[in-house]
Parts: structure tokens; sequence; C-alpha cells
């Protein structure tokens, strides 16, 4: 019986080498499985402006990081907070628990998954918290915000599977800059940027020069070790600044 199973394992090892079979094997999953027709139909609609395709989360993922956000923006009546890649809601509503009185925008490109977060806010209205459905900061307008979270968005997890030496294919750091620079230009003076769990480095961007850093000790969540400089090549080292002042 093992003998034949090790023989199953092999036959199809072999048969997923096939470029051929292999496409049509992605193809029958992503019609069978409803997460995988999610991120397909996400990859058709918003093409390359997608960064990490999967929509993993959990609620209160990051509480070192609300914690120090709410320290920060505590002088602020009615904070004006962007869950840039809110996937299904969780930190949305783990914020929401942190800062009653904010205004919170939820903003990804997978349709599944603002689906399941509008579901949720149906059956818990509330009018200070609004969900978007899509992947370019431009269909904020002329949105505003006193604090932008981008955490676990700046990676992909082929990169971390594969361990790639450079990240080109997957996700340059072209894109990392350029989206970091957009996210720049809908927050306020005085504002707070935070990036975490990203396979780049903020400091390394144009932008970077016109923010201040802060570090955070973490318990549940170790700094990215796997990164890439603006060379897409990767770099030695780990990267502990997550939270970053917009100057006046």
């Amino acid at each position: 019986m093992e003998r034949e199973f090790s023989l199953m394992t092999s036959l199809r090892t072999g048969l997923l080498a096939v470029p051929q079979v292999r496409k049509a094997v992605n193809c029958i999953r992503e019609l069978t499985d409803p997460d995988r027709r999610a991120i397909a139909r996400m990859r058709r609609t918003h093409a390359k402006a997608v960064l990490q395709p999967w929509p993993t989360t959990f609620e209160d993922r990051y509480p070192e990081i609300f914690t120090a956000l709410d320290a920060h923006l505590w002088t602020i009546a009615n904070p004006r907070i962007l869950s840039f890649g809110c996937s299904d809601g969780s930190e949305v509503r783990s914020l929401r628990r942190w800062f009653p009185n904010a205004r919170i925008v939820g903003l990804d490109p997978n349709p599944a998954m603002i689906r399941t977060a509008r579901a949720h806010l149906a059956l818990h209205p509330d009018p200070a918290i609004t969900y978007i459905e899509a992947a370019d900061v431009a269909a904020l307008g002329d949105q505003k915000f006193d604090a932008i979270l981008a955490m676990a968005v700046f990676r992909h997890g082929n990169l971390e599977r594969e361990d790639r030496e450079t990240c080109s294919a997957l996700l340059p750091f072209s894109r990392f800059a350029e989206t970091v620079a957009a996210l720049d230009r809908h927050l306020v003076p005085g504002g707070w940027l935070t990036i975490w769990n990203a396979q780049f480095r903020f400091c390394d961007t144009p932008v970077a020069a016109r923010y201040e850093a802060r570090s955070l000790r973490f318990t549940r969540a170790e700094p990215m070790t796997l990164l890439y400089g603006p060379d897409d090549a990767r770099i030695e080292g780990s990267y502990s600044e997550a939270m970053f002042l917009k100057r006046e």
C-alpha cells in the first residue's frame, strides 16, 4: 500500500511538472474553488495593480500596531483611518474596537472579500465604515486620512515559497514605491503611515525623506527577513521600522 501511494505521488508530481497539465489543473481549481475564483477575477479586473493576491487575515492581528496608533491619535476626536488591503474587513472591525469614533475606510481588490466585509456590515450597521472594491487608491477620490495601514500587503507568498533571489517577476520594488507614493497623497501632514509584514523597506523609497520612522518591539510577530531592494535583488538582514510620521 505504501509503495502504491509513493508511485501515485510521484506520478502526480511528474504530471504537474508538465506546463499544459499544470495549467489545466489550475483552471479546474479556479472553477471549483470559490476563493481561487475570486482571486482569478481580481487579477482579471485589476490586472497589474494587485499586490498581495492572498486574502489571509484575522482580527486583532497586530495589537502592538493598534496600541501605538491609539497613543498617536488620541488627541483627534474623529480620526480618519484607511485600511489599505482590508481583506474581509477583519482589520476594519479590529480598528473599530480601538477607535470607536473613527471614520474608517477599507479598500481591497478581492470581490469576495469585500462582499464578506459588506455582509458583516449589513448585520452590524455602522455609518462611519465604508468598503471599496479597488486596487488603486485613485478610487478614494480626494479623501484624506490621519492614518493609513498597509499590513501584509507589500509581499507575495510565492516569493517566500520559492525563496527567490529577485522579486522582479512577481512584485517589483517599483510597484511598492509607486503605491507608497500614492498612499502619501492621501495622508495629511502629521498623519501616520503604517507598513508591516512587507518584503521592502520604506526607507528605500523616495517619499521616505518626508517621514520620521518609529520602530516597535513586537511580541507576536517577527520582522520580515526576506527583503528586496530598489534593484529588485534580495538583501540581507531584517527591518523593524513599522510606523512613519509624515512631517508638517
